[in-house]
């Protein structure tokens, strides 16, 4: 890569620093929880449109595989659901690369004790601030901006260009694998996860449960046998310790190397009962347990339904959400090496490798990929934010990127 191609596509990217703030913002703007994804969607059709990319939409319900064992449990119906890709053909013969990220959004709890409405996408401190900001639409923001520099200066690419804004990342990742499933992939792909401007290529396998205890409910002074929220307590213990032996035992210690508590055990939502003076007829949990690449989605639930059931032979064990293997992807390849001769170029360093204590869209890609995106903050949690210079930082190293594969410098 010369001198002057460097200097022309960061300076392309550069002088859009405040198109990319303002496409964030509006992305943020669009709150895209799941079942409400069209709005932002719309946003990414339209710019991509505008870019010469041809837009078509992918309906889940068209290209979801039930019999695949390691897709998500669906968690709407299907119905007119759809991620937007966008694809600009090539004029010759170079690898196709694929640009993707995730439109979807996690909901927001406590919005009163946010510093502004959730999804104002506010702009202090250098930093956009929003539901979702972070994960992932600065990143999302950021690949389309770099799309743009590379097709303002070079024009068409020599390999073909795909462009995903997919659903269902943060539930089970039916999006990415209805976006293959049609046809739409890379040679390369590079998925726009916040991962701090670090080559992300690995993380632990994932699986959802939702455990039940039922009671007949009664007055405390006349309650006989074990509470239901006693016994959910149980459980739950119970499933803290199959994370410390999935954990002492594991024989897969990749994710050991890298992580202090690789399989977490989350306990993300818990309900039941309508009065303090009352014992509950129904309890419940939904919990989320990572694994490692010992263990297959259909063993870690086994695990998980054996450990509820020793513990409380009443309680159901319902499975949704994710069924999520654990990955690594190799970074010996031409995506690998001009990814990071493209963040050398931009930040003056050797860009760090990152393990990830949970899963993302990566997982479904065959061949080469690799999540890289800007540094955020306070994902999934209160007051979450992107940083601006790492989102141009982000769209120029994916612009280097895409110069050095589509023109054969890798």
């Amino acid at each position: 890569m010369t001198v002057e191609a460097i200097g022309e596509l960061t300076h392309a990217v550069a002088d859009r620093r405040n198109e990319l703030v303002t496409l964030t913002r509006e992305l943020v703007q669009a709150p895209s929880v799941v079942g409400a994804e069209e709005a932002a969607q719309t946003i990414m059709e339209d710019r991509l449109t505008a870019l010469g990319f041809a837009v078509t939409r992918v309906r889940l319900a068209d290209h979801v595989d039930p019999d695949d064992n390691t897709a998500g449990y669906p968690p709407l119906p299907a119905a007119d659901r759809s991620c937007v890709v966008g694809t600009f053909p090539g004029s010759g013969h170079a690898p196709a690369v694929h640009l993707s990220g995730h439109i979807d959004v996690v909901p927001v709890e406590d919005a009163e004790r946010w510093s502004a409405d959730p999804f104002s996408g506010r702009v202090s401190d250098g930093r956009v601030w929003g539901r979702g900001a972070g994960d992932m639409k600065g990143g999302l923001a950021a690949y389309l901006i770099a799309a743009a520099a590379y097709l303002d200066v070079f024009g068409s690419p020599p390999g073909d260009l795909v462009f995903s804004s997919v659903l269902e990342e943060e539930c089970g990742g039916n999006g990415m694998k209805a976006v293959l499933a049609a046809g739409y992939h890379g040679d390369a792909t590079l998925i726009g996860e916040p991962s701090g401007l670090r080559l992300q290529h690995a993380g632990v396998g994932v699986v959802w449960a939702r455990v039940t205890v039922r009671g007949a409910g009664s007055h405390p002074a006349f309650a006989d046998g074990p509470s239901p929220s006693a016994s959910l307590l149980t459980v739950l213990t119970a499933l803290g310790d199959l994370e410390q032996h999935l954990s002492d035992h594991a024989g897969d210690r990749f994710f050991h190397e890298h992580l202090a508590r690789p399989y977490r055990l989350t306990v993300g939502q818990l309900g039941g009962g309508v009065w303090p003076s009352s014992e509950p007829t129904t309890v419940a949990a939904r919990v989320r347990l990572g694994f490692g690449r010992d263990l297959t989605p259909a063993q870690a639930q086994r695990r998980i339904a054996q450990t509820v059931l020793a513990a409380c032979p009443e309680a159901t064990v319902e499975f949704e959400g994710f069924r999520a293997p654990a990955y690594c992807h190799d970074l010996d390849h031409d995506l690998g090496r001009a990814l990071t001769r493209a963040h050398r170029e931009v930040t003056g360093d050797v860009p760090a490798r990152r393990v990830l204590g949970g899963t993302t869209d990566a997982r479904s890609v065959p061949g080469a990929c690799v999540c890289y995106g800007p540094v955020a903050g306070n994902i999934h949690s209160i007051d979450e934010w992107v940083d601006i210079t790492s989102m141009v930082q982000t769209a120029q190293v994916v612009a280097l990127t895409l110069r050095q594969l589509q023109h054969g410098e890798a």
